[in-house]
């Protein structure tokens, strides 16, 4: 029996970037993971929606309408 992996879609490709940020630079703004990613505000936004629902990001806010993002708990390992 042979199984097909499927690649990856687009957003989880941007997902794994955000992480793998994240990982190396500690927590960031949005603004800074769109510099650092070169991927589009929105897109980042998008991402960091989809992954603090799961609770791979945290979301601290630091001033009114701006977050800091870190690796949600499980992930700091």
């Amino acid at each position: 029996m042979t199984t097909h992996s499927q690649p990856p879609t687009t957003s989880q490709t941007f997902d794994r970037r955000m992480l793998g940020v994240l990982k190396k630079k500690g927590a960031q703004s949005m603004e800074d993971l769109s510099t650092l990613t070169g991927i589009g505000w929105a897109q980042v936004f998008m991402s960091m929606d989809r992954l603090s629902r799961i609770g791979k990001v945290s979301l601290t806010p630091v001033r009114p309408c701006e977050y800091r993002i870190s690796i949600g708990g499980l992930l700091r390992r």
